[in-house]
């Protein structure tokens, strides 16, 4: 059986490695090091989720979230948005956009997948 297919969009590096790490054995895994490059990749990947950081170079995540949910060939991916900004109001920001979850760094390894295995079981 082929794993669902997940897109890690973070800039900072030893981030987005940890996050492999904590999917990997669960799911496909690709990493994107900004905004920019993960919208390019959600297009030709077609994943089934993107963990998706907020603040990054040449697009923020808040961009990224709102052209994946306009995009009519990309937009039932699952978002799960991530960042250490814990502000009620950009996790509200981040739902208005269309995201499906949205975690607080740090986290342990268990909430990651946990959400990542609610948010693609979610109908």
């Amino acid at each position: 059986m082929m794993k669902p297919t997940v897109l890690i969009v973070e800039d900072e590096e030893p981030i987005a490695l940890a996050e492999k790490m904590m999917l990997e054995d669960l799911y496909d895994v690709h990493i994107a090091a900004d905004g920019e490059e993960g919208l390019n990749k959600v297009k030709k990947l077609k994943p089934h989720a993107v963990v998706l950081d907020i603040m990054m170079p040449k697009m923020d995540g808040f961009e990224v979230c709102k052209h994946i949910r306009n995009d009519p060939s990309v937009r039932h991916t699952k978002i799960v948005m991530v960042t250490s900004k814990n502000q009620q109001l950009d996790e509200d920001k981040g739902m208005d956009y269309g995201a499906d979850d949205y975690i607080m760094k740090p986290f342990e390894p268990d909430e990651l997948l946990h959400v990542m295995n609610q948010v693609l079981n979610r109908k």
